[in-house]
């Protein structure tokens, strides 16, 4: 009897020790699984917190326009001439999105994309310039010549496309504040309409009106930025090698007259 009970303490010492063994192992599972959620949460929120940043990607600039106009065209007795003139204030918007090709950045820094910008729009002013050498009122056959030379003002409005290829330089660094650095270049190629209005221009009966003429042509703009979450500072430099001026006042030379127009623009950014 005595060996039976000795037998029986036993076999219940085993199986106590394999019950608690049983559940001390219970235990860590648990602990893993919730450490396990608290990570998975823990990284779903950061990719929900980067990808709001990475979802700004409509811009809308306020720029400061530094602008050169000339032409060879310009009348003068001896024929056409070239002349150039410097802007007293330009100020310009754009306004655009940028399409990127793929949900996550390459190598978690880099998107690759498509910019559309529907609204460029630019104003510059002119102060008058002395009357150039050569210049006569009236040209040949009678046609009177535009006094480009005078104070003007030029409005133009177009819109552009072209790639772009935008940075988090800081991702790897996973901070809250480095995440949001933003760094941007672009080639946009577009099109544009013209405006300009030459003040005082006297007519035969020696009346002083304001002429008005209008053009259009390609234009080319490359430039770059850097923001921090929504706002920063960019750069760009816009040629327009190509712009077809025509008077609209048919008292004036009908003639189509050949521009360019090229702009340093550094501007404001905005993103949401």
């Amino acid at each position: 009897m005595k060996k039976l009970f000795i037998a029986l303490f036993a076999l219940a010492g085993i199986m106590t020790a394999h019950a608690t063994e049983a559940n001390d192992t219970t235990m860590t599972t648990l602990s893993d699984i919730i450490a396990m959620e608290s990570q998975s949460k823990m990284n779903n929120d950061n990719t929900q917190r980067l990808r709001n940043i990475w979802s700004k990607n409509t811009f809308f600039n306020i720029s400061y326009n530094t602008t050169k106009f000339s032409s060879e065209e310009f009348p003068s007795i001896a024929g056409a001439t070239s002349i150039e003139y410097k802007n007293k204030l330009g100020v310009g918007i754009q306004w655009g999105q940028t399409f990127n090709f793929h949900k996550k950045p390459l190598g978690g820094i880099v998107f690759i994309g498509l910019d559309y910008t529907w609204m460029d729009l630019n104003f510059n002013q002119y102060k008058k310039q002395n009357t150039p050498a050569g210049f006569a009122d009236q040209g040949e056959g009678g046609i009177r010549n535009m006094p480009w030379h005078n104070e003007k003002m030029t409005l133009d409005y177009g819109m552009s496309i072209g790639p772009s290829l935008t940075l988090y330089p800081f991702a790897p660094l996973h901070h809250d504040g480095a995440d949001k650095v933003r760094l941007q270049g672009y080639f946009h190629v577009g099109y544009s309409a013209h405006g300009a209005m030459i003040k005082d221009v006297p007519d035969r009966g020696m009346d002083v009106k304001n002429r008005f003429a209008w053009g259009h042509g390609l234009f080319t703009g490359i430039g770059a930025n850097l923001t921090w979450n929504a706002i920063g500072i960019g750069y760009e430099c816009r040629t327009d090698n190509k712009i077809t001026y025509k008077h609209i006042d048919g008292e004036f030379d009908n003639g189509k007259m050949k521009c360019k127009q090229k702009t340093n623009r550094v501007y404001l950014q905005f993103r949401f």
